[in-house]
C-alpha cells in the first residue's frame, strides 16, 4: 500500500474523453476534464486512507477504509464505491443509477497506471510521482 502513497502528476492519457462521455458526464465537465492535467495526492490519516484530486479548476477529496462503502460526489453526480487492494492494485468499484465503472491503480515501472472501465469503454491514466 506504501507504494502508492505521495503526490503523482498526470503525464499521459488514453481515451478518457470516450469515458467520461460514456459514463455520461455532462459535455462541459467533459471538455474541462480532457484538458486539466490533476495531482493526485494518497496518503493514510488514521485508519482512514485519503486520495485528492488538484486542478487549476476544481479539487476533491474521498476518505475512506478499505474494504468498506462510502458515499462520493462528483461532477454533480453521487456514487457509492468501495476500494479494495487486490494483488498490490487498488481496485474501486464505483455504482450508480444501475451502473457500474471499476478503476484500477497499479504501480509499474515507479508509474501509477490508472485504468478506467465502464462496459465496453476503456481509459488509460499514466502519473509519475513528484518529489516531496
Amino acid at each position: 500500500m506504501e507504494a502508492f502513497f505521495g503526490n503523482w502528476k498526470l503525464v499521459s492519457s488514453e481515451n478518457f474523453e470516450e469515458y467520461m462521455r460514456a459514463i455520461g458526464l455532462a459535455e462541459e465537465v467533459v471538455q474541462i476534464g480532457n484538458i486539466v492535467t490533476p495531482v493526485l495526492s494518497i496518503y493514510q490519516d488514521g485508519e482512514k486512507l485519503v486520495m485528492k484530486l488538484k486542478t487549476s479548476v476544481f479539487s476533491s477529496e474521498k476518505s475512506f477504509v478499505l474494504g468498506e462503502e462510502f458515499d462520493e460526489n462528483f461532477a454533480g453526480q453521487k456514487y457509492r464505491s468501495v476500494i479494495n487492494l487486490d494483488d498490490g492494485k487498488l481496485v474501486q468499484t464505483q455504482k450508480w443509477d444501475g451502473k457500474m465503472t471499476v478503476q484500477t491503480r497499479k504501480i509499474q515501472d515507479g508509474k501509477m497506471i490508472l485504468t478506467l472501465s465502464y462496459k465496453d469503454t476503456v481509459a488509460v491514466r499514466t502519473y509519475e510521482k513528484m518529489a516531496d
